[in-house]
């Protein structure tokens, strides 16, 4: 199965999970009065939205480069990571404002104990789909999917918060839940923020961790005729990896030798290491 295969497989199984989730939370938690589960409830919502547009990226990044865009359509899974960071930070924010009304205007009770099961339920289904998710992600190499993964583990830590709320309030501290709630919008914004700091870094033509540049050198200076690298330069558009290099040869040599050198190099990387899209090799005489 493909790159774009398995990521459109995952997500139509994570949204029909998160709408479940999401209609379970929001009427239990209205039932029984719990804001921490209705918060919960709209961030499966916000679920719902983010898996979408990690859809739509996986298929506009597939697309092959065209005459617009020469280096391919990789950057469209930055951009959905960045949309589905601005959209939690914008919910954590919009439910934790609520909350706050609400412990203002001292608006809480003792939810039913019912809401506990369905947050004990969502802990275990998200934890299990952000294992999923982040499995397919790493073995893709897809920011976007990696993105949607925590953004499931936010909602499984944000659960476990809205069980302890309802639990506490039928303790006898009905305050807790409203808390649980404020702890729910903080997970959020947090678990947001965080997603839009790696898009931007993307974005920003950010150089590949060090490990990939060492594996690059690594390979280059086994080649026969490279005599030293005397620049690397590196970057990622999507998951593809775009490789700059500056080469050192022996200065006796004649160009068509040195020329063969820097195929030689350019077709070592593109076959033993898997992430790199496309090389360019500069000749330096040593």
């Amino acid at each position: 199965m493909d790159r774009y295969s398995q990521g459109k497989k995952i997500s139509y199984i994570t949204i029909f999970g998160n709408i479940f989730l999401a209609l379970l939370k929001i009427i239990i938690g209205t039932l029984v009065a719990s804001s921490a589960l209705i918060a919960d409830g709209f961030h499966s919502v916000s679920d719902v939205a983010s898996t979408l547009a990690v859809l739509i990226a996986i298929y506009v990044s597939s697309k092959p480069p065209d005459e617009e865009h020469q280096y391919g359509h990789g950057q469209a899974e930055s951009i959905a990571a960045k949309i589905l960071g601005i959209l939690l930070l914008l919910t954590g924010l919009v439910l934790g404002y609520n909350i706050i009304k609400q412990i203002i205007n001292q608006n809480f009770g003792i939810p039913g104990i019912y809401g506990l099961w369905a947050a004990i339920a969502s802990i275990i289904i998200k934890e299990i789909m952000f294992r999923y998710t982040y499995k397919v992600g790493q073995k893709t190499n897809n920011q976007a999917l990696i993105a949607d993964a925590w953004h499931h583990r936010s909602d499984a830590i944000s659960s476990v918060a809205a069980a302890i709320g309802i639990l506490g309030a039928n303790m006898g501290l009905p305050i807790l839940d409203p808390i649980a709630g404020i702890i729910v919008a903080i997970l959020i914004i947090r678990v947001g923020w965080n997603i839009i700091v790696d898009a931007v870094n993307a974005l920003m033509v950010k150089a590949p961790p060090k490990e990939d540049s060492e594996e690059i050198r690594e390979t280059v200076n086994k080649i026969a005729g490279v005599k030293d690298i005397k620049e690397l330069r590196a970057h990622y558009s999507g998951v593809d990896l775009y490789v700059d290099l500056r080469i050192v040869v022996d200065g006796n040599l004649t160009v068509k030798e040195g020329h063969d050198i820097s195929v030689d190099v350019r077709n070592r990387l593109l076959k033993e290491c898997e992430q790199v899209k496309e090389v360019i090799v500069h000749i330096h005489p040593g």
